[in-house]
């Protein structure tokens, strides 16, 4: 694959990785709002739910678009592995989630499998 089309493959992944992590980020934090019940929970958290809702419908919309001009055996390995790594780093940082060792060696061969998939060779 040329330089060009390349970056623009792993531009794209990069933003629907970001869009996704973003949206599973806004369901974490709704799920740890104080509720008694899912009903509850909904009718207080609604917008953060419809947030996240909306993203995907966004991802979905782009994804058909981009998958115009994009292998699809590249873009999605990549936008995929590196929703993984994104929402690691999201529980991480904003959520003060633990990091394991084996969690790093996960996201070592993730990123290996991403630079592997990328390549399209």
């Amino acid at each position: 694959m040329m330089a060009g089309k390349y970056l623009s493959v792993l531009t794209h992944a990069l933003l629907l990785a970001t869009l996704l992590a973003t949206s599973h980020a806004v369901l974490k934090w709704v799920s740890v709002q104080q509720h008694d019940n899912y009903i509850q929970l909904l009718q207080t958290q609604w917008k953060g739910v419809f947030l996240a809702l909306s993203l995907y419908g966004f991802i979905f919309f782009y994804y058909i678009v981009v998958l115009r001009s994009s292998p699809v055996s590249i873009l999605y390995p990549v936008y995929t592995g590196l929703s993984v790594l994104f929402v690691l780093l999201a529980g991480r940082f904003i959520f003060s989630e633990p990091i394991s060792v084996t969690q790093v060696f996960g996201a070592i061969c993730i990123l290996a499998g991403i630079v592997l998939m990328g390549s399209g060779r």
